[in-house]
């Protein structure tokens, strides 16, 4: 699923820059059943694929997997990945869609048109999957010197995605036990050095230490194993894939830019002037005393040089060095996408894993969790280990915030997005969890934004859940809508 990062252009962190997924920009209102994009119903096609083999590999073990494995292990290791990935496919179809159908068997014809069952009980056999998987999966310690099984789901896998699901689900105690229970296996840390943040997102760095599960791709083989991400949401500027730029499917915004700090730690904002020549002219304003408008970039929070693309950024002359990027190499913001931006040697053929769930994703949600417990101090310590890794090295969490619990849940958002941006739908699915998609839209996508000539967004809470798109409501009329559309 290579391309489900295009997911936060349905936020305010991104446009599209040329082609597909611009529901959401420059007066354009989102989805309906039948505005849709056949990339994003391949989402819920492949998924619900997904949840249809899996069904079929966990009743084959369960009926004759005693008499098929000799190798010590192996049975509940596959039926581990099975029930892992039954609980995945689940996960990003009922936080997209909401309630749906609760399908844990192979298909017969007296259940090929299913009808919707609550959200509730997908989270109930998400739990209940995940909970079973952590006690047959082993730990990624075991395939890390073994290059042929290196990148299978792990036991941490399984603990880290469970936390995950109780953070959404609001089951703040639940979250913080299984979450901790990822951290003490001690599995995992940071990626270490000076440029660890971003060594992870470089095919060099893939299955790393940090790496709890991430996506295979492998190039030179085949598209349906190659990465097409690169191909497609690439700038066209930096010359990196084989038709020598890529089609800027997405730019990060102001919205994104905006959040990473100076190095001091002070916001900085950037204030729109006019539009000329394909590119954005702002201003840029920081109590920060040291900040320099005319340097805007400079001396700022180092992971938005390895997230964010921009006018002058180094990672251009230390990655592809030769290549040029200014503002005006974007298409609709100044900006491109860094994150997963790799040599290829052919259209749809990049090697670049997509990460999935890492550990910095997991010490964050953790100090969440902690945080709606009202464990203030206890929740600063794990967001200020994710800040002063080397690579990143910002200022610990001011003392002010600490005091707080308010404060502290804005600014642990606002650091979730400045570390997971753009990765794979973090973004997305965290502001619709928070309950600020729909008022961050509006906030952001105002009428005539930066000179275009829009109306101001129509957007209100039945949007958190997109629409079941019409083809497959022909295919089965049970499945019913969503309200509101």
């Amino acid at each position: 699923m290579e391309y489900f990062p295009w997911i936060d252009m349905a936020t305010p962190a991104a446009v599209k820059g040329s082609g597909r997924f611009g529901q959401w920009q420059w007066g354009q209102n989102g989805f309906t059943p039948d505005n849709y994009h056949g990339d994003q119903k391949n989402w819920w096609v492949k998924w619900w694929l997904g949840i249809a083999r899996a069904n079929e590999v966990i009743k084959r073990i369960n009926e004759k997997g005693d008499g098929v494995f000799t190798t010590a292990g192996l049975k509940d290791r596959i039926k581990g990945e099975a029930l892992f990935l039954r609980a995945f496919y689940y996960f990003n179809l009922t936080y997209i869609w909401g309630d749906l159908p609760l399908i844990t068997e192979p298909a017969t014809e007296a259940t090929y048109y299913p009808t919707r069952d609550a959200h509730s009980l997908i989270v109930e056999q998400m739990i209940k999957d995940l909970s079973e998987a952590e006690t047959l999966l082993p730990s990624v310690k075991e395939y890390r010197n073994d290059s042929k099984n290196l990148g299978r789901i792990s036991k941490g896998a399984a603990m880290a995605l469970l936390g995950k699901v109780y953070c959404f689900e609001k089951q703040w105690s639940n979250a913080s036990t299984e979450l901790k229970k990822v951290i003490d296996l001690g599995d995992y840390q940071l990626t270490p050095g000076a440029t660890g943040f971003n060594d992870q997102f470089w095919p060099s760095g893939e299955n790393g230490i940090e790496s709890i599960f991430e996506i295979q791709y492998a190039s030179g083989i085949g598209d349906q194993y190659g990465n097409a991400f690169v191909t497609f949401c690439a700038t066209g500027s930096t010359g990196i894939d084989a038709a020598k730029g890529g089609n800027n499917y997405i730019e990060p915004t102001d919205w994104l830019v905006d959040l990473y700090e100076t190095k001091n730690g002070y916001k900085v904002k950037s204030n729109w002037l006019s539009n000329t020549n394909s590119q954005d002219n702002f201003t840029f304003t920081s109590d920060d005393p040291t900040f320099d408008p005319n340097n805007p970039f400079n001396k700022r929070d180092p992971r938005l040089m390895w997230t964010v693309m921009y006018g002058g950024s180094p990672y251009i002359d230390q990655k592809f060095p030769g290549h040029t990027f200014t503002a005006a190499s974007a298409v609709e913001s100044n900006y491109a996408t860094v994150k997963y931006i790799v040599h290829q040697t052919a259209a749809n053929q990049s090697d670049m894993n997509m990460i999935v769930l890492r550990y910095a994703d997991v010490l964050l949600l953790y100090a969440e969790a902690l945080m709606e417990q009202n464990k203030l101090s206890d929740a600063t310590t794990y967001v200020n280990m994710v800040r002063s890794r080397p690579s990143v090295a910002m200022p610990s969490v001011p003392s002010a915030v600490i005091a707080s619990q308010s404060s502290l849940r804005e600014y642990i958002h606002e650091e979730r997005i400045r570390e997971l941006a753009l990765e794979y739908g973090h973004i997305f699915f965290d502001l619709r969890r928070w309950g600020t998609f729909v008022s961050e839209m509006k906030e952001y996508w105002t009428a005539n934004k930066f000179g275009h000539t829009n109306t101001a967004i129509a957007i209100d809470d039945h949007n958190v859940l997109w629409p079941i798109a019409q083809d497959q409501l022909d295919l089965n009329p049970n499945l019913g809508q969503n309200p509101g559309y």
